[in-house]
């Protein structure tokens, strides 16, 4: 990462000013660049697991809408 990009960054989503950014050690800028990156990995992991979580379930077998009033009728499928 280039340096105008990490100074893009640090003002952007760390709100650090521009004066700051060019007088704070370098070590010190990187620390706070891979907090956020961590920070965001960890929302995205997050993310992705809560999506999977929401799903509708898994269909184990199809049946046509025929045979579903067939099998209502003789009560093999429980209303409830």
């Amino acid at each position: 990462m280039s340096l105008w990009e990490e100074i893009h960054i640090c003002i952007q989503h760390l709100k650090i000013g521009y004066s700051d950014i060019m007088t704070m050690p370098t070590g010190e800028r990187r620390f706070h660049l891979s907090l956020l990156i961590k920070k965001n990995v960890e929302q995205e992991e997050k993310k992705e697991k809560n999506s999977k979580k929401t799903g509708k379930g898994k269909r184990t077998s199809t049946i046509s809408g025929d045979a579903l009033k067939t099998q209502i009728k003789s009560g093999n499928v429980p209303l409830n």
